[in-house]
């Protein structure tokens, strides 16, 4: 069964070049000063968990995935103090964020039945289901914070990569630090405003 292909634009154009020949400018991608730090950038494809290898479109015949090198692919880049991001702090608070939000909202329906209660019994809701609806309202915040792309996030994102993960697409939002890169790798690089996606 073929794989069905659909184009995917993009309003901004973004950069493909090779994979193995990429060079990054020594500028932070966020701001544009110059880097004295760097930090890793790892692909997050996402991708479905298939009940059967040979479900899966990307595995071949011969019993290997063929983006098995992809999921796991990272980059190294250069970037300023300001915006140096840490994988381990950040995974850190998104796990806790989560906890603290499912736990809080595990206690919703206890905090619906004693309000449910309260308002058939026609007596004033009690006091602690208000403050339990702030708590849950501050876990869910501080989930949201934790969850929103960081500033480096947000202005250097890893695409994709095509079929043969010979290429690699980025989406770089700052264009001075996009015009930079392209002249950095100015034989294998070009902008494209699509991709063909599997």
């Amino acid at each position: 069964m073929a794989s069905i292909k659909r184009r995917l634009y993009f309003n901004e154009p973004i950069v493909r070049t090779k994979v193995n020949r990429v060079r990054f400018p020594k500028i932070c991608p966020v701001c544009g000063s110059p880097a004295n730090k760097t930090t890793r950038i790892s692909t997050n494809p996402g991708r479905k968990v298939w009940l059967r290898p040979n479900f899966d479109p990307y595995f071949n015949h011969w019993g290997k995935n063929q983006l098995a090198n992809a999921e796991s692919k990272s980059f190294i880049v250069d970037v300023c103090e300001d915006h140096l991001v840490s994988d381990n702090a950040e995974l850190r608070m998104r796990g806790l964020s989560s906890i603290i939000a499912s736990l809080v909202a595990g206690i919703s329906i206890f905090a619906l039945i004693y309000a449910g209660a309260d308002y058939w019994a026609r007596r004033p809701v009690s006091p602690w289901v208000y403050s339990y609806v702030l708590i849950l309202a501050l876990s869910l915040s501080f989930a949201y914070i934790s969850f929103r792309p960081s500033a480096l996030e947000a202005s250097f994102r890893i695409i994709g990569f095509d079929f043969e993960l010979q290429y690699v697409w980025f989406a770089l939002s700052n264009p001075s630090y996009r015009d930079l890169f392209l002249k950095e790798n100015s034989h294998h690089a070009e902008l494209v405003t699509w991709i063909v996606k599997f």
